[in-house]
């Protein structure tokens, strides 16, 4: 291990562990009438989500921070090359066909536009504020151009908290935001596919769209409330079982958990993403200096979104899109991706004040 390494955190795998064993019990539960091939890719993702949760904390800190700019524009590359080449799925292009599985490039875009922005509003100038919102904009377009709504939302939604946590004054936020506002009915008119407008309408009024956009939401909710305190009972669930919620092994992943094992399974969960929240948070708060700090408000940013908008789409609380659950929803690059996030805030705290006083006491 390097010698910059002064200690571990060992709370977040353990964490991350517990996740991926309630995400494959619920992946087999929504895939077993299509075999096993689901539950087999899924562990294999998990395994190697695992080894480079723990190969990050063995990278150098220099080289972190030497390869940020090359990460980002591997993005950039991948995102516009998924593009042109990518498999279609639903009317997008977000894939490549690895055989093995699947990767997307707009999971190497969230670590890069937190990785750019983290370096650059580190010493957040007026001229590096611009480079960072046109950089982070790039990626925007593109994972947007799929098209990938949800991805392209929560992306700007990430930046835009780390700029906030930034140095940057308050001028320049509130002229940024005021921009951002008034953007909003344009993007909406002339910016959104019919499809894209149609989940937010149904958002607001699901009973008009019982019977197209709001059908998974609706379905998803009938699933989870039948569940009651302590659910159905595992591989008992009706509406699993007769695949009432269309994608139930990944954007409506709730749904199985809640209908098989109900409030309790959820708030279980609830309650190892919180504790994996507070972990991140306490290395921000001994972070070695500005860089790691936005790093990690970055990474729990990016965590937290995806927890909330998951469980708020699939109960109706936020609009539906292809956001993951994170470690549970099935998927290779969302978990992966996840880990390798995970590992830089290991690093990060390794690397931290809390190693210093460690070392010196």
């Amino acid at each position: 291990m390097p010698w910059e390494n002064k200690r571990i955190e060992f709370y977040i795998p353990v964490f991350v562990a517990l996740l991926m064993i309630i995400g494959l019990a619920v992946i087999y539960s929504a895939t077993r009438d299509s075999g096993m091939n689901y539950l087999k890719r899924q562990i294999i993702w998990d395994i190697l989500g695992i080894i480079v949760l723990f190969a990050s904390v063995f990278l150098r800190e220099r080289d972190i921070r030497r390869s940020v700019w090359m990460v980002y524009f591997a993005a950039i590359a991948s995102l516009a090359l998924v593009l042109v080449f990518g498999t279609t799925s639903g009317g997008a292009r977000r894939w490549f066909d690895l055989k093995a599985g699947y990767f997307q490039p707009s999971e190497l875009g969230k670590i890069a536009v937190v990785l750019v922005s983290a370096t650059l509003l580190s010493k957040p100038t007026v001229k590096r504020v611009l480079v960072s919102l046109i950089s982070m904009s790039a990626v925007l377009l593109l994972i947007a151009a799929e098209p990938d709504l949800g991805t392209a939302v929560l992306i700007a939604a990430v930046w835009f908290i780390i700029l906030v946590c930034s140095k940057a004054s308050m001028k320049l936020i509130s002229i940024i935001l005021i921009m951002i506002i008034a953007m909003i009915p344009f993007l909406y008119f002339f910016g959104l596919k019919d499809y894209q407008r149609d989940r937010i309408l149904s958002f607001l009024s699901p009973s008009t769209y019982a019977q197209s956009s709001a059908y998974n939401v609706i379905q998803s909710l009938h699933a989870i409330g039948s569940g009651g305190l302590l659910g159905r009972g595992y591989l008992k669930g009706p509406a699993t079982i007769w695949k009432y919620v269309p994608k139930n092994h990944t954007d409506f992943i709730l749904s199985v958990l809640g209908e098989e094992f109900g409030f309790a399974g959820v708030l279980t969960c609830l309650f190892l993403y919180m504790a994996l929240a507070f972990r991140i948070l306490r290395t921000i708060m001994f972070a070695k200096d500005e860089f790691w700090q936005l790093i990690n408000t970055g990474i729990m940013a990016t965590f937290v979104l995806h927890v909330f908008e998951n469980m708020g789409m699939a109960m109706g609380i936020t609009p539906v899109t292809g956001i993951p659950l994170p470690f549970i929803s099935y998927g290779g690059s969302s978990t992966l991706f996840f880990c390798i996030q995970l590992g830089l805030v290991m690093k990060s705290y390794a690397v931290g004040k809390a190693g210093k006083k460690l070392e010196g006491g």
